[in-house]
């Protein structure tokens, strides 16, 4: 098994801080309006079961009655959804002997640092995969625009798949590939035909947030495809059984402790909002 030993550190007369590890690709989709977060999965439950992941129905337009007529009783109810189970975790192993070598820096703490934000990565790859998923197809849409770089026509049709629910559309994450070609669109008279302002992307008179994350969705050919996402508020589910912990346990033939972290997981992309006929998630895919 790999241990971190005195070997795996900076010594400080080579380098006098600690520089923590960095992880390649933003975040794009966890913390968001996009997914609804909650931390109430049900304990014993282990990876690939299948749950349900519930969520309240609408009870449809109001009634017109005749004076002296009565409403008739309509309940609200909830439906639910399959989903399964996913389960991921991490093992690190660091000697006494490499906590005393890094007398400057704190190994333990930059271990457990590292395992949460990798369990934080986790759940944000869950829900991209969710998102970019086209089986099943419910609740997703793709536009398929794969023959050309991204066009100012090809943003609206994807924009515009929403219906006239766009204005619930919460994110629409980016490849920096694309990223940079939608920033070279212009007039004829060379003026960009997309805004840029706050983290928030006008197409028109439709505002969007954007999020820029290499994370985005690659299809590798020749040449390659992008997936940009467009995704509404609470499109996608996150359903974990806890925050994210790390256990340790002390090894007394190595001397040595072992820092762990499990985390059980639903990542679902809903097949239908409540009271929505639109997707929840649409695909816009170019080169």
């Amino acid at each position: 098994m790999p241990v971190t030993t005195r070997s795996n550190l900076i010594v400080p007369e080579v380098l006098a801080d600690a520089v923590a590890a960095a992880w390649p690709g933003k975040i794009a989709l966890y913390g968001t309006e996009a997914v609804v977060e909650s931390n109430t999965l049900p304990g014993g439950l282990r990876g690939t079961d299948t749950i349900k992941v519930p969520y309240f129905n609408v009870f449809g337009e109001l009634s017109d009655i005749t004076e002296g007529s009565s409403l008739t009783p309509q309940a609200i109810s909830m439906v639910a959804e399959t989903a399964q189970v996913q389960h991921s975790g991490a093992l690190n192993e660091i000697t006494a002997w490499a906590q005393i070598a890094a007398m400057y820096a704190d190994p333990y703490t930059e271990i457990t640092n590292q395992l949460i934000e990798a369990a934080r990565r986790r759940f944000d790859k869950a829900l991209i995969d969710s998102a970019n998923a086209t089986t099943p197809s419910s609740g997703q849409i793709t536009v398929n625009r794969n023959t050309a770089t991204i066009s100012y026509d090809a943003l609206v049709d994807a924009v515009m798949a929403f219906g006239d629910e766009i204005s619930n559309a919460s994110v629409v994450v980016f490849h920096s590939k694309v990223f940079s070609d939608v920033l070279k669109l212009k007039d004829t008279t060379g003026n960009p035909l997309v805004n840029w302002q706050n983290n928030t992307i006008s197409i028109g008179p439709i505002a969007l947030r954007y999020i820029l994350s290499d994370r985005a969705p690659v299809i590798t050919g020749a040449p390659n495809n992008y997936v940009t996402l467009l995704i509404k508020r609470g499109a996608l589910a996150l359903w974990y059984n806890r925050v994210p912990t790390v256990v340790r346990d002390y090894d007394i033939a190595k001397d040595s402790e072992l820092f762990g972290v499990h985390v059980y997981f639903v990542a679902h992309r809903y097949g239908r909002l409540p009271g929505s006929s639109a997707p929840g998630v649409v695909r816009l895919i170019t080169q």
